[in-house]
């Protein structure tokens, strides 16, 4: 028996545990001696509770949370040896800025979700997926209910997989009832969510069953086919091309056709597929940029990638195991380690370029002090290595969670180079820059963002498959013969000097109405020359826009074909025609496949300064930053018209072209168009002061650096051009409505039923700052995204909004886009099928001598959708972002530019206690600050969207897309309207405004 004395430890006894009870204690509990000691300890102290209050106040602090068991957003996490937990998730979402253009075309239809849609969250930081039901936007945010229970609101959340109309609407009534009303900011929807305040687990029993069943029913499904399922690269697998399959056809090659309803694969048949692969690290990979909410496009590996893959994780687990006197390379005589060599290797190849350029921790490696001339023996194996690294830390294959993530950093820790700088892709990718394998100037956004069935080209451009002569050939014209001939008018192209494809001119033509002119769009004419399934055009269809990312400039179709159909005098054209009035009415339409007559090429401006008019977009930003050599401009290519050589009769059709275009838009605006388009900072790249030599071993060898200015783009030319444009795109799509055509028309199918609310805003709230000069806040233009919803693709024609259109299709550069080509293949079988038949096709249902029916091109819609949003990230998103990003770099960290030291920071969002996203008033650049980075300058708790803090830079990671900034003080809280707003819309406007926006807020819930 223990017997407890008293005496020994009493201290300890009662200050070291006093969350466990111990019988002895009690057996002695009224014993004199503790009752004493009990006395003398707590003589003169006051209750706890009060203790905690009076530290409280005398050590005013915020409350630091303890560290949670998730990485930064975009960074690795430990998935593995700590808990997986669905209240670590941070979910994907979209970025919830907006960077200036997104109403020439909004593409949001990956994210318009609509009440009841179930989806599933994803989490870069987790293994686990979750699955939430949307119950709405309010406030312009989106509201999920999740499976555990939880109230989730953010901004634009990527799902991967989407079940429509999962939820009736009286299931979401008592949830909804629940969620805070009115217009709540984010940071008090963060705080409550925090605190748990949120529909009861009550009010969403009947939900949280229905997600329940689903979920089991969807293991069910895969239980049953686990051994197909879990072996999927034996039936999908090809052995050296990517494939890309959505979920549909994914499902069609693994589950057994007794898993169909009514011929389709059920939401929880689809589900089980798509949890089954995702499980797969090195097979399939979801391309997140290009989702769309009906189709998800799935990248499937090569089996000679995974091969790859595989063998680099048994070099490195050798590596791993072996003694560390073999890892210094003290071997045995005749022992040899095959990532040992590689690595040896490595170190040299760093070594050699770090005498010419100084390396860092931001993705770039610095300026060249002369040519960099790396020539280590790489071995077969070696090239292995690297192609995994480039798998890695490039195309960033593997999921943050992945346990692959791991073999690609073990790689660069033991190079024994970049202690300092981590150990992450950023990391991986200086990795690449510094031994050759890709240019210091390179742009990962190409990897990431990787065409279907197009490889990158290291160094520069894409790659496609090789035409012969023949295929390029392009005499041949399915007119031949009966085209119009163009001589009685002036055709002008209006470009700038260094455009390359001269798709489209415009000339105009009296009539006996003197308020009454046809207006002539002259478009090249590929469509006649290429055939449908001829190999040049599967060549387009691979990149289906030319690409004009800076230094990787990639032509739609081969460069000698594209200067072959461009327009010049005699060349073959098809010519959309409009009858317009002098009030701006369209009164007829036609088109006509013909031969140009007289060409002039002119600028923009030239045509202006000729015409004595300006501009009247307002001056968004003289801001300007340049690093390296501008090289002189290049002399282009065709003999441009300056203003004073033009005649008085070219003047005369200039003015009365513009003229007319004036009041065409003068119509189009009264119908809702938008009136301004916000510019941003773009990148201007020069790569003549560069120089790059493939070597034989795949590596390559380079020398100077490219100069990068970046700039707000001046519109100072005619609006004549885009008025003259649009008109054709208008024209072209009623000329295929009426005649049964189905084409690929561009609309806005959301807008149509808030259209008056849209209209009251734009026209008293949003256009108004636009035409004042005003950036609109993030918050107006999410109401707005909310009201209009996105752009469409589809065979059926409806209103475009944002143009001021009753329906609208792209026509007019068919040399840079193939969207264009298809309309103009489509309307030119309608033509020669009316020249057959002798008669107009106005009337006509009949499709079957078009070269895509209905049905077909609906089919093409999925990819073509792909591949134009990955494009337009490459020309306008990430991939112009990472070239602006590098001349901030080698400002700030090589010192090739002047730079601010400070700049002020704008909160855009609060995402909780976790960062705060705003804008840099360099270029309204995006930036993030972290908690860590507050420097006490204020409580996370207590920042709001408006807060203006002076910060300065403290990374920026070129290849992640990212800027972190530290504060230094808080300048400016939100609380009263911004003055630039107030100014914009007028100080009597304000109050109509905020009215005008919670209308807005409430009926886009």
């Amino acid at each position: 028996m223990n017997v407890f004395h008293p005496c020994i430890k009493a201290d300890i006894l009662y200050q070291g545990l006093a969350t466990v009870q111990h019988h002895q204690v009690q057996d002695v509990a009224g014993s004199p001696k503790i009752s004493a000691y009990r006395a003398k300890k707590t003589k003169g102290q006051i209750p706890i509770r009060q203790r905690l209050r009076e530290w409280e106040s005398n050590n005013p602090d915020e409350a630091h949370s303890m560290l949670a068991d998730h990485a930064h957003l975009g960074e690795l996490s430990n998935s593995f040896t700590r808990p997986q937990n669905v209240t670590m998730a941070q979910f994907d979402a979209n970025s919830p800025l907006f960077q200036g253009d997104e109403l020439s075309e909004l593409r949001s239809d990956d994210t318009m979700l609509t009440p009841g849609d179930m989806v599933e969250l994803s989490s870069d930081g987790s293994r686990r997926p979750m699955l939430a039901v949307c119950l709405g936007r309010v406030g312009g945010y989106e509201h999920y209910y999740t499976s555990s229970g939880k109230w989730f609101s953010g901004i634009g959340v990527n799902p991967l997989f989407v079940v429509p109309k999962f939820a009736t609407p009286s299931e979401l009534e008592p949830i909804i009832a629940e969620l805070p009303s009115g217009d709540i900011p984010m940071e008090t929807l963060n705080a409550l969510q925090d605190l748990g305040h949120g529909p009861s687990r009550t009010a969403g029993a009947p939900l949280l069953r229905k997600m329940l069943d689903f979920t089991q029913h969807a293991e069910t499904i895969y239980q049953e086919n686990a051994g197909t399922l879990d072996s999927s690269s034996s039936f999908i697998g090809d052995p050296v091309r990517h494939r890309y399959l959505d979920l549909h056809e994914i499902a069609e090659l693994l589950l057994p056709s007794t898993s169909k309803q009514d011929g389709k694969f059920s939401s929880t048949a689809l589900y089980a597929v798509h949890r089954a692969i995702l499980q797969d690290e090195m097979f399939f990979r979801p391309l997140k940029q290009t989702g769309h909410r009906r189709s998800y496009l799935f990248e499937v590996s090569p089996l000679s990638e995974v091969r790859i893959v595989q063998r680099v994780e048994i070099m490195v687990r050798d590596y791993m195991e072996t003694t560390p006197e073999r890892r210094t390379g003290k071997t045995r005589k005749g022992e040899s380690s095959t990532l040992l060599d590689f690595v040896k290797t490595a170190r040299r190849a760093i070594d050699q370029s770090r005498a010419h350029r100084q390396t860092s921790a931001h993705g770039l490696i610095g300026p060249s002090k002369k040519p960099t001339q790396i020539r280590p023996e790489w071995t077969a194996t070696d090239i292995e290595v690297m192609q995994f690294i480039e798998l890695w830390a490039s195309y960033q294959k593997f999921p943050m969670y992945s346990r692959l993530q791991c073999l690609g950093s073990a790689i660069i820790r033991a190079v024994e180079r970049y202690d300092d700088e981590g150990f992450s892709t950023t990391t991986g990718w200086t990795f690449l820059q510094e031994v050759g394998w890709i240019p210091p100037w390179e742009i990962q956004s190409r990897y990431g963002i990787r065409f279907p069935g197009v490889e990158v080209q290291r160094g520069g451009g894409f790659t496609r498959p090789v035409l012969t002569p023949p295929e390029m050939n392009t005499d041949g014209d399915v007119f031949e013969g009966r085209r119009k001939h163009w001589d009685q008018v002036t055709t002008y192209c209006i470009d700038a000097e260094s455009t390359t494809e001269i798709d489209d001119g415009v000339s105009v033509e009296p009539t006996s109405d003197p308020d009454q002119f046809w207006i002539h769009v002259h478009v090249a004419d590929p469509a006649s020359a290429i055939k449908v399934d001829s190999r040049m055009a599967k060549y387009a269809e691979l990149i289906p826009e030319t690409v004009y990312l800076q230094g990787h400039y990639s032509r739609m179709l081969p460069g000698s074909c594209a200067d072959e159909l461009s327009l010049r005098e005699n060349r073959r054209c098809l010519t959309i025609s409009a009858l317009v009035s002098t009030r701006g009415d369209l009164l007829g339409r036609k088109i006509t496949p013909g031969r140009l007559g007289k060409v002039v090429y002119i600028t923009p401006e030239a045509v202006n300064i000729a015409l004595g008019e300006k501009r009247g977009d307002p001056e968004w930003s003289s801001e300007r930053l340049a690093v390296g050599i501008k090289p002189h401009q290049p002399i282009p290519t065709r003999t441009m018209m300056k203003p004073g050589q033009l005649s008085a009769g070219q003047k005369g059709d200039l003015a009365l072209l513009s003229k007319l275009g004036k009041a065409i838009q003068k119509q189009r605006l009264e119908r809702g168009a938008t009136p301004i388009y916000q510019p941003r900072a773009e990148p201007s790249v020069f790569l003549l002061n560069t120089k790059q030599i493939a070597m034989e071993n795949g590596f390559i060898s380079v020398a100077g650096d490219p100069s990068i200015s970046v700039g707000y783009s001046e519109n100072q030319g005619t609006d004549l051009v885009e008025n003259s444009m649009r008109l054709a795109g208008e024209v072209a799509a009623q000329w295929c409505n009426e005649r049964g055509v189905p084409a690929l028309y561009r609309s806005q199918p959301h807008a149509t039923q808030n259209a008056s609310l849209i209209q009251q805003y734009t026209s008293e709230i949003f256009y108004p700052l636009l035409k004042a000069g005003v950036r609109p806040q993030d918050n107006q233009w999410r109401h707005l995204r909310a009201l209009l919803g996105g752009d469409e693709i589809s065979t059926t024609p409806g209103p475009h909004f944002t143009m001021g259109v009753d329906m609208y299709t792209k026509a007019t550069s068919p040399l840079r886009r193939y969207s264009d080509l298809i309309v103009h293949w489509q309307i030119e079988a309608a033509i020669l099928e009316e020249m057959t038949r002798g008669k107009s096709l106005v009337g006509n249902t009949d499709d079957s001598f078009l070269p895509f029916d209905r049905n077909k091109l609906d089919r093409m819609l999925s990819m073509l959708r792909v591949r134009e949003k990955q494009i337009r990230a490459l020309n306008n998103g990430q991939g112009a972002e990472q070239w602006v990003l590098q001349a901030l770099v080698r400002a700030w960290k090589f010192n090739e530019a002047p730079l601010p030291g400070t700049f002020e920071f704008t909160v855009a969002h609060v995402a909780g206690r976790r960062s705060i996203v705003g804008r840099l008033d360099w270029f309204n650049r995006a930036a993030m600050l972290r908690p860590d980075a507050m420097n006490d300058v204020a409580k996370m708790a207590d920042v709001r969207v408006g807060d203006v803090f002076k910060v300065k830079l403290l990374d920026v990671n070129v290849p992640a897309n990212q800027v972190l900034v530290e504060a230094i003080v808080l300048l400016d809280r939100s609380g009263g309207k911004d003055t630039a707003v107030a100014a914009a819309l007028g100080g009597q406007q304000v109050a109509a405004a905020d009215s005008l926006q919670a209308d807005a807020l409430t009926l886009t819930a």
